[in-house]
């Protein structure tokens, strides 16, 4: 039946794709569980003997749970839908009770329902899964496109952090003034709470969230939140006798409970996992990557990944500059620099590492369009050169695996690429790159490190043919960059014009521009040149403003060998 459930799941995704949406607040997805069924009490009396009694349909418990899944899955307690049996004794009489479970109900808060435009806000459900051991259990309804509150990451969660505990306490109970009936759906609480310890297992990993707030009675398999709405933990006990220590358990533990029952699918979020420490080859970068994610950048100063299907990228870029870490942090956070997002919160602080340089860690919200975007960054300090790195993807998606995309960055380390002296221009070996290497037939100094990157763009030229920038062995501050058109329409003294209105120091074919990249000037000049009767060539240099006389002679003995004398 299980796997019944399951299938059906899978076939609901792939014909409705992904219409649903997390809830607005977790207060419209947390679900007020009911249980019906039968009480079979017996009683031993000294005056009157043992007396058995017996009640059928009625309702038995109630308690708490959460939508984790558009298609209808719910998370909860196994105490909550489970049969029980207790002892009673008042000293005068004793006996046991036994409460058997035949039908339980899951229904929406009801503002949650009315938003949807339903009339009825009660589900019959079953148990697809349950473990006594870990005290979870996952509920199906047969809703679809259903509201969900997102899960976290509960290896983030530090103590002292804030939280919210949603739930159902006492059931109908607490409902003061209204008219008893079946359907009725108490009013949600909330309740601020504070993590007040973390406790672990044997083997050290995290096995309960020790909260300071307001739980009780019915708010068992409720939500366990963050600030920002995303559940950590799953409410399971207080303390008998102390109303304000209570516990959860992790999410993280919840998220291995689901995956062990075949539902990782089924949720809206994709779990990454930590990988091995990998070396950047001829990057000067290292670090921890997470499991199937791999630099696709062919840039000797950046590295990117794939976003894949759950469209989280990691993102490096080198950086030459003065800026602090701070002051590289606030270009990440508040321009364009480095990514298109609209930052309205973040944290930070100087992560404390066992070695190796200086990071500034910490993380960010906001939205990049009309969607809501985490980014997990890092911003190593190597001197006159940093390394800005960063995990870019839907809020959702980077909080559900948040520790692993933390840990990773922590683990970031690098070398300087920028490390010797530029060797004189006269002494420089020109060659042809193979065609394994570049497409581009030009002249280029021998050991360069060639990348697929285009010079300035000049307006109303059109796309160049092929494009090609190289870079010196030990210096990533100076470049050649080159485009060449299969065009006769290019003339060189115009297409100079189109870059620039500056001449550059080899004449009227020639142009000059200033650029200003994290407070360090770049000076450009390039040059056209025309190669027989049907390619046009774009020849350009560009250095920092303290190697503009190297970069100068670098262009002139380059359009030697392009063009000849």
């Amino acid at each position: 039946m299980k796997r019944m459930l399951t299938l059906a799941a899978c076939l609901v995704i792939s014909q409705a794709g992904a219409a649903a949406e997390r809830a607005p607040s977790p207060a419209d997805a947390t679900v007020f569980i009911r249980l019906v069924g039968s009480v079979h009490v017996e009683l031993e009396d000294a005056g009157s003997g043992r007396q058995t009694t017996d009640l059928d349909r009625i309702e038995i418990g109630t308690g708490s749970g959460f939508v984790i899944s558009p298609h209808g899955y719910v998370l909860t307690n196994e105490h909550v839908i489970s049969n029980s049996e207790f002892i009673v004794n008042d000293g005068v009489r004793k006996g046991r009770v036994t409460l058997r479970v035949a039908r339980i109900d899951v229904c929406f808060p009801t503002t949650a329902s009315s938003a949807r435009g339903e009339l009825a806000r009660c589900f019959e459900a079953s148990v697809h899964s349950s473990d006594a051991a870990l005290d979870l259990a996952v509920l199906y309804i047969t809703a679809s496109d259903l509201p969900y509150v997102a899960m976290g990451d509960s290896d983030v969660v530090r103590n002292r952090q804030a939280v919210e505990a949603l739930g159902y306490p006492f059931g109908r109970k607490l409902d003061i003034g209204r008219v008893a009936a079946p359907d009725l759906v108490p009013e949600l609480s909330v309740s601020s709470s504070t993590i007040s310890a973390l406790r672990s297992g044997d083997a050290g990993e995290r096995r309960v969230l020790q909260i300071n707030g307001t739980v009780n009675p019915g708010n068992s398999g409720g939500p366990l939140v963050d600030q920002n709405g995303f559940a950590v933990g799953v409410i399971r006990a207080r303390v008998t006798g102390d109303a304000g220590i209570a516990f959860a358990i992790p999410i993280n533990l919840a998220k291995d409970f689901l995956e062990s029952r075949g539902l990782e699918s089924l949720l809206p979020s994709r779990r990454f996992r930590p990988g091995p420490v990998q070396a950047l080859e001829g990057k000067g970068i290292s670090l921890r990557l997470p499991e199937s994610v791999a630099d696709t950048s062919p840039f000797r100063s950046r590295v990117e990944s794939d976003p894949g299907p759950a469209g989280v990228a990691l993102r490096i870029d080198r950086a030459f500059t003065p800026f602090t870490t701070r002051q590289l942090e606030e270009s990440l956070l508040g321009s364009e620099t480095f990514e298109r997002v609209s930052v309205d919160t973040n944290e930070s602080q100087i992560a404390t590492r066992g070695g190796g340089a200086p990071l500034l860690a910490g993380r960010a919200d906001g939205t990049s369009g009309r969607a809501d975007i985490r980014m997990q960054y890092g911003v190593l300090d190597l001197g006159a050169e940093k390394l800005v790195a960063r995990y870019v993807g839907s809020a959702e998606q980077i909080a559900y695996s948040e520790s692993v995309f933390r840990d990773s960055l922590l683990s970031l380390d690098g070398q300087r690429l920028t490390t010797g002296p530029l060797p004189p221009v006269e002494k420089l070996v020109w060659s042809l790159p193979s065609a394994a290497v570049s497409q581009l037939n030009l002249p280029l100094p021998a050991g360069w490190t060639i990348e697929p990157a285009a010079p300035s763009q000049c307006m109303g030229l059109p796309r160049a043919t092929v494009a090609a920038t190289a870079y010196p062995e030990r210096d990533v501050t100076v470049a050649l960059r080159a485009a060449v058109w299969d065009a006769t329409s290019i003339v060189p003294e115009s297409a100079a014009s189109a870059c620039s209105s500056r001449r550059g120091s080899s004449g009227a074919t020639s142009y000059a521009l200033v650029a200003e990249w994290l407070g360090v000037s770049y000076s450009i000049e390039g040059a056209f040149v025309r190669l027989g009767q049907r390619q046009a060539v774009q020849l350009e240099v560009i250095a920092p403003g303290q190697k503009v006389q190297f970069a100068r002679a670098l262009l002139a003995e380059w359009l030697k060998k392009v063009a000849g004398p």
